[in-house]
């Protein structure tokens, strides 16, 4: 995904992640997984996202 973005753009995006990269899809693939075999989970959003949700609404690492 990220290959569709320019150089200076894709580093923005890197610089913004706390984690300081893009996630893996095996990363991506566990939690997934983790939501699929979760019997008694229901209507739950799991952010994987290396904790750039937190940055981006304000928070502090």
């Amino acid at each position: 995904m990220l290959r569709k973005f320019k150089k200076m753009q894709q580093r923005n995006i890197i610089d913004s992640i706390p984690m300081q990269r893009i996630g893996r899809p095996d990363e991506i693939a566990h939690h997934v997984l983790y939501l699929v075999q979760a019997n008694y989970i229901t209507a739950e959003i799991l952010t994987v996202d290396g904790g750039r949700s937190l940055i981006l609404a304000g928070g502090h690492i």
